[in-house]
């Protein structure tokens, strides 16, 4: 998700955030081989797109998915980190609904 560029901190945001997508395919597209190191490389991408400043909500979903992880299961854990991600979505809808911003 590329946020519009029109600060210092949307453009440092995207560069780290893209680099991140471009390691993360390329670590699903790699043989057994080199995946190790490509993995080496994703999670210190991943530690520097945490450390980068979210310009914006959508930003700050991603690093709130990224840092709780895919909730999966049944136990109170992953049900409260599913439903703190979900109504960080729906804020976010919301808030696009009230400027008028398209989803």
């Amino acid at each position: 998700m590329a946020i519009d560029s029109n600060s210092a901190r949307d453009g440092a945001w995207n560069t780290t955030y893209n680099e991140y997508l471009s390691l993360r395919q390329k670590v699903d597209q790699s043989p057994p081989e080199d995946r190790d190191a490509l993995e080496r490389a994703l999670a210190d991408q991943e530690d520097d797109l945490l450390n980068t400043s979210a310009p914006s909500f959508e930003a700050l979903q991603i690093k709130a998915q990224l840092i709780l992880g895919e909730p999966l299961g049944l136990d109170p854990e992953a049900e409260y980190r599913r439903l703190l991600l979900e109504d960080l979505g729906d804020l976010i809808a919301e808030t696009r609904e009230l400027i008028g911003e398209p989803a």
